[in-house]
């Protein structure tokens, strides 16, 4: 019952994460990591995939996306990771498999189940070394509270356009930016203030994430919100 609640389908959300090849720690290049984010850039409206939310860490990242169409989504991360895996192999000298082919991508059934999403995605590196999210540019969180990660990240102009374009806002904040970054502190706030009660374990197995019978985790991360949820827009 729960792995058919949760195939991806057209029109929908998702959490979608991959990993490096034998967990090796290939994103831990800040070059490799930025020209990751140059290539989601690049090639996410092609594919038609809204980027909402992100982290990349040292072997593995995660996004939170809006998929028009499941067969986009795939030729999307081929494309990505396949770019991506040459980098590497350039910058490290090598001739070998350095990101998994298979990447996950459950459904995100429910609003309430987006904002454990969307935090569990900004807290990952919080949970291995306790940076605070939102001084991290390689997490979207950063991002969405104003900070000047671009200019952190490239200083050719042309490039910067390409990354302003990123990361989509949620329809429901998109005249209100004030409002939103209010919003996205209070989530993330909450989120932190509830982190040392999160069990380590699921921050060490990705793959648990998305699976509907894992309550204990994700009822620790509802409990730690208190506000109105961002509402998620009907399909068309």
């Amino acid at each position: 019952m729960y792995a058919r609640r949760n195939i991806l389908r057209n029109k929908s959300y998702s959490h979608v994460f991959f990993r490096c090849h034998n967990r090796e720690f290939f994103l831990k290049n800040e070059q490799v990591r930025d020209y990751l984010l140059f290539l989601w850039a690049k090639y996410k409206q092609k594919y038609k995939v809204n980027l909402y939310e992100f982290n990349i860490m040292d072997n593995h990242a995660h996004m939170l996306v809006y998929v028009e169409n499941v067969e986009y989504l795939g030729h999307f991360m081929r494309t990505v990771n396949s770019q991506l895996a040459r980098y590497i192999n350039l910058l490290e000298n090598r001739d070998s498999q350095a990101i998994r082919e298979r990447y996950k991508s459950p459904l995100i059934t429910s609003e309430r189940y987006m904002l454990q999403t969307m935090q569990y995605i900004w807290l990952n590196r919080y949970m291995v070394d306790h940076q605070n999210p939102d001084s991290d540019p390689y997490c979207s969180v950063a991002w969405r509270l104003g900070l000047p990660v671009i200019q952190h990240i490239t200083k050719d102009e042309e490039k910067q356009k390409l990354l302003a374009s990123l990361l989509d806002q949620y329809p429901e904040f998109d005249s209100d930016e004030k409002s939103f970054r209010r919003f996205v502190r209070d989530l993330l706030n909450a989120a932190l203030s509830k982190a040392e009660t999160f069990l380590d374990s699921v921050f060490e197995n990705i793959h648990t994430i998305g699976d509907e019978i894992d309550v204990i985790f994700r009822g620790e991360l509802l409990s730690a919100f208190h506000r109105d949820y961002i509402p998620l827009p009907e399909p068309p």
